[in-house]
């Protein structure tokens, strides 16, 4: 079993730190003057760790096939995102509405076909048309103009100041 000051003693050399009340027990314990001579040793070798011959040549070749990689993983996302755009597209433009665009079986009818095909127009379109408008659509409309607001955000300090009390409440504080 190991003595806890001598686990103490390792574990300040260990840590770097000072051992000041265990400096006594350090000089006259055999197994601790061994750790405290450890580091010394360690210092005393001396030599640099060395990658080995190629190092940087590997390191090269590895973060040059990583972005191989990557740019091929790219490449097929903007690919399979770009077919996806194009067949949602192609249904948003292909997609029938609910009235039928073809001839119809009233259509082929004889006696739709004497008809004539175009009703006679009660109004110009190209004459602008008098519409009476409703005070409180206008209203609305006005409202939603925003050519006429350039102020873009609004005083967060004035806004902020009234929810403090809530923000105290919230953290626990008091307020």
């Amino acid at each position: 079993m190991s003595n806890p000051t001598c686990e103490l003693v390792a574990e300040r050399i260990a840590l770097g730190e000072p051992l000041a009340e265990l400096d006594a027990h350090a000089r006259s314990c055999e197994r601790c003057k061994r750790v405290l001579e450890l580091p010394a040793k360690l210092g005393a070798t001396g030599h640099a760790a060395d990658p080995g011959i190629g190092f940087s040549s590997r390191v090269t070749a590895g973060a040059q096939h990583r972005i191989v990689v990557r740019r091929r993983r790219r490449i097929a996302t903007l690919s399979a995102l770009s077919v996806a755009a194009a067949a949602v597209m192609t249904l948003v433009v292909m997609h029938k509405s609910g009235t039928p665009a073809g001839p119809t079986a009233a259509a082929t009818d004889k006696s739709e076909k004497t008809k004539p095909a175009v009703a006679p127009r009660e109004h110009d379109p190209w004459q602008p048309r008098q519409v009476e408008v409703d005070p409180d659509v206008r209203a609305l409309v006005h409202l939603a103009d925003k050519g006429r607001d350039f102020h873009v955000s609004a005083d967060w300090g004035r806004i902020e100041k009234p929810l403090r009390p809530y923000k105290a409440v919230l953290e626990g504080k008091e307020p």
